[in-house]
């Protein structure tokens, strides 16, 4: 999209941080950048690394359009809902909140990995009963996109 402008919401955060904790600008080669910092495993079924490479992209285009983050990170929850249904062959009657703590009491997530899925759970449920749509800053995004590609890793890890 380079003939595209930034969306000027994205501008006020940094795109990420050095190694030495220092932030870097926000730009698509930044973002992209980020991106494949991300855990990734060859195990993955298709139909997961297929949600997740998508929330990587979105992710990447929120730099020209600042709603992307939001719809990156639902992205990855989808790839995270689909992979635990594959790991505990769970059918579509299971809730993603119980599949989602099935996998906590099991200690396949720690608590912090928990809380943050829990969170953009809610706020995936949230946006999707709403009129009006929430919006996902990029450092919020990245918690939940981060702990997704993580988990699913994890799951389908070699």
């Amino acid at each position: 999209m380079p003939d595209h402008e930034p969306d000027s919401r994205t501008l006020n955060f940094a795109g990420d941080v050095d190694e030495q904790g220092y932030p870097l600008p926000m730009t698509v080669e930044v973002l992209r950048g980020r991106t494949e910092k991300w855990p990734l495993s060859e195990k993955t079924p298709g139909d997961v690394a297929s949600h997740l490479s998508r929330s990587r992209q979105m992710f990447v285009d929120g730099y020209y359009t600042y709603e992307n983050f939001t719809d990156a990170a639902t992205r990855s929850l989808q790839a995270v809902e689909a992979a635990l249904r594959v790991r505990f062959d769970a059918g579509n009657k299971v809730s993603f909140h119980a599949l989602i703590t099935r996998a906590h009491d099991e200690h396949l997530v720690k608590e912090e990995a928990y809380e943050i899925l829990n969170a953009g759970r809610r706020l995936r449920n949230e946006q999707i009963h709403a009129t009006t749509p929430a919006v996902y800053n990029p450092a919020s995004a990245v918690m939940v996109i981060r702990t997704s590609h993580q988990l699913v890793a994890e799951i389908f890890g070699e």
